[in-house]
């Protein structure tokens, strides 16, 4: 008996069993943009769907020595409306359950997550001229969207971090808080089939 296929198959199933979100931070230089300031298109957003698995809305790329993170992130508004108040929104396609942003306020500017049925996990607010880095939730409350409010283009999110799987599918049952995974009975089963033919193998090479 081949029992190669058997142990390849448990593998498999075991794995992807135990498959579960991770901490994850995009970089939005991975995005190539032409110039300094860029609204999130269609485009962009396509991208960010599929390697990121975020989408955002009402705001606009940046390049900006200022931003002592890493020079680049998202602002509010699009480029034609600096200057008035704005509301930019992250959205993730996958719940998360912790959000953590590196923020940068030319003015002041308040930041908030939401879960999908619009109820707020947390908020705060800052003044103008400052740096810094907030986390939301990280309980059993899933995150499905940030947003952030300032004058258009005076408030940024640097940088953020949050749980994802590599896999954008719209679903929340990839996020697997559980601290230490439990296979199914079924997967312990053909695993189990697999060690005792692995076995048998080695009792006939023996014999």
């Amino acid at each position: 008996m081949n029992i190669r296929p058997v142990l390849l198959a448990a593998t498999a199933v075991l794995g992807a069993n135990l498959a579960h979100a991770v901490p994850y931070t995009p970089a939005f230089s991975d995005y190539a943009f032409p110039g300094s300031q860029y609204t999130v298109d269609a485009a962009a957003n396509a991208f960010f769907s599929t390697n990121y698995g975020i989408t955002i809305d009402n705001a606009y790329l940046y390049r900006d020595g200022r931003d002592t993170f890493d020079g680049i992130g998202v602002s509010t508004g699009e480029v034609h409306e600096i200057g008035s108040t704005q509301t930019a929104r992250i959205n993730f396609l996958d719940t998360t359950n912790f959000v953590t942003i590196n923020w940068w306020s030319i003015q002041a500017t308040t930041y908030s997550a939401f879960t999908a049925a619009n109820a707020l996990v947390g908020t705060f607010s800052v003044g103008s001229d400052l740096t810094g880095t907030h986390t939301f939730g990280g309980g059993s409350t899933l995150i499905s969207y940030l947003t952030w409010t300032s004058g258009g283009g005076f408030g940024q999110v640097s940088g953020l971090s949050y749980d994802y799987d590599g896999t954008t599918d719209g679903r929340n049952d990839d996020l697997d808080p559980r601290p230490t995974p439990v296979p199914e009975p079924g997967t312990l089963t053909l695993l189990g089939l697999g060690l005792a033919a692995f076995g048998l193998r080695r009792r006939k090479q023996t014999a």
